[in-house]
């Protein structure tokens, strides 16, 4: 089942299907700053508060921005296949949950807001002294 964003933007495939009919590489550039820009400050936030052993959970926190979407990954299949057991727990083998990305989400959900809606702003304008 898909998960619901944190952040949702109504006519972002209106928007999209603007991009594409301008086919503009520096406003879908912008897209995916003002994205990646938003799933930054929950990433550093997640990299503060992070449960720390060994430090590999904590340097596999990346923020990723798409022209779509933006969001934060937490390991890898190679190199750390423990983060969801880390961060969503295992009741089985008494592992509780330390959920530090979602706790960081709600805690940096305004501040990534307020920099998607900046961003967003650039990018309109952008759009706008393209458009004929």
């Amino acid at each position: 089942m898909a998960k619901k964003p944190a952040i949702e933007v109504e006519g972002t495939k209106e928007l999209r299907r603007i991009i594409k009919r301008i086919e503009g590489k520096e406003i879908k550039d912008a897209m995916k700053a003002a994205n990646k820009g938003a799933a930054e400050v929950i990433a550093v936030e997640a990299d503060r508060t992070v449960p720390v052993t060994s430090g590999s959970l904590q340097k596999s926190i990346r923020a990723t921005g798409a022209q779509a979407s933006g969001s934060v990954k937490v390991g890898s299949k190679a190199k750390v296949p423990y983060a969801g057991v880390i961060h969503y727990g295992w009741p089985a083998r008494g592992i509780k949950p330390q959920p530090f990305v979602t706790e960081a989400l709600q805690e940096k959900l305004g501040e990534a807001r307020t920099i998607y809606e900046d961003l967003m702003t650039a990018v309109i304008q952008l759009l706008e002294s393209k458009l004929p």
